[in-house]
């Protein structure tokens, strides 16, 4: 029986991805598990394993090609059957081509092709990122593939800055016109769509002293216990998840017209990577103990930056927090992250002058600022929710209650 090869979705807000390459031509036979082609998202490269063995046929779309998620691409199928008729596959809408010698103007140079070369994904991502022709590099995984280990070595011992620029940048009188990288390219397209969403912002300043303690107090209990170094971050997260179980209505999204309201605590986590953003998740963040959160956070913060992260583990949150306190902004208004409902934006904490008990008193303060989506929820349902977090953070006793 013909087994169709699906072009997968990587995440819920995705709507296309990238062919990067087949490893297998049409006529060859696989095997179940072996991986048969390499796609992107614009956050990380995945590969795609067959599903059943047998003959790679009828592969309707190329290496470059920007496909729709759902769509047929290929067929495996059993010696002597024939591919089922099959319209060509969906395809993105390509950018609209400029005049020849405009695009030749614009064209980029890029990294020589390795294309012959055998590399990871992760490793070719690396080496993209870093300026590395992979035909330089020795490897040392099965058969010499090149892993991850092989660039970021290459990369440590100052190779890398002998290879030629990836990118031309090309100036027009006192501007210079540098070409999206494709992460950029999807996040900007995300971005424009998400922020189609009728947002409502609320914003509050909470006093930070006793959260500053509490951390400084756990910071040797969870360094003992979990093996990281507790963060603010950690208590934020920790926070937030105790905040949702008491305003149930904010774990909601959006869809078809509807509300859907989400029985799991699942929070993303905005983090910044060489060329964009990624948003790693804590699953059911609020079972988890602060020293459990405080692990994940570490563990998923830095594949995030490696590009290791599993299709698992960024996708499905059901509610965001982005934190730019370390980047020393005082206040922001995130995009909300379709489907979900709600993200929440943490600014620095910083000494400022406040009335306490008829006194002028210098203390730690901090603002929040909750993005919600107004089809699904009203000011006052958000403002109980920042009320709760305010609560928490400035008596954390009741975290444990």
């Amino acid at each position: 029986m013909a087994v169709a090869v699906i072009f997968p979705k990587l995440d819920e807000a995705m709507t296309s991805g990238r062919i990067v390459r087949w490893l297998k031509n049409e006529g060859d036979r696989v095997e179940k598990g072996e991986i048969i082609l390499e796609i992107e998202s614009e956050k990380t490269s995945f590969e795609i394993e067959a599903e059943t063995s047998g003959i790679l046929s009828k592969i309707m779309a190329k290496a470059g090609d920007e496909v729709l998620i759902g769509t047929t691409i290929a067929y495996i199928l059993q010696p002597g059957e024939k591919a089922p008729e099959a319209e060509a596959p969906v395809k993105a809408e390509a950018k609209k081509a400029k005049p020849e010698a405009e695009a030749r103007a614009e064209a980029p140079k890029p990294v020589r092709e390795t294309k012959d070369i055998k590399a990871s994904p992760l490793a070719r991502n690396i080496a993209r990122e870093h300026n590395v022709d992979l035909s330089r590099v020795t490897g040392t995984g099965p058969g010499g593939r090149i892993t991850r280990e092989d660039v970021l070595k290459f990369v440590e011992e100052g190779k890398a800055a002998e290879a030629p620029a990836p990118v031309e940048v090309v100036a027009r009188g006192e501007a210079e016109i540098v070409p999206l990288s494709t992460m950029r390219e999807v996040i900007a397209r995300r971005m424009v769509e998400s922020f189609k969403t009728p947002h409502f912002y609320l914003t509050v300043e909470v006093d930070a002293q006793e959260l500053q303690k509490t951390r400084q107090q756990l910071l040797p209990i969870i360094e003992a216990n979990a093996g990281v170094r507790l963060t603010l971050t950690d208590l934020i997260i920790k926070i937030a998840a105790k905040a949702l179980e008491r305003n149930p209505a904010i774990n909601c999204a959006y869809a078809d017209g509807s509300m859907k309201l989400l029985k799991r605590i699942d929070i993303g986590l905005v983090t910044s990577v060489e060329g964009g953003l990624m948003v790693p998740v804590i699953r059911d963040a609020s079972k988890k103990s602060l020293a459990e959160i405080a692990r994940a956070r570490a563990e998923l913060v830095q594949k995030a930056r490696e590009r290791t992260l599993s299709k698992e583990e960024m996708s499905g949150s059901t509610f965001t927090i982005s934190n730019m306190g370390m980047y020393d902004i005082d206040q922001f208004s995130a995009i909300i992250q379709p489907p979900e409902a709600a993200i929440l934006a943490v600014g620095r904490i910083a000494d400022k002058v406040v009335a306490r008990k008829g006194e002028m008193a210098i203390r730690p303060m901090m603002s929040l600022t909750l993005s919600i989506d107004h089809r699904v929820l009203d000011g006052a349902l958000g403002a109980r929710f920042l009320q709760t977090v305010k609560d928490y953070i400035e008596d954390p006793v009741n975290l444990i209650l």
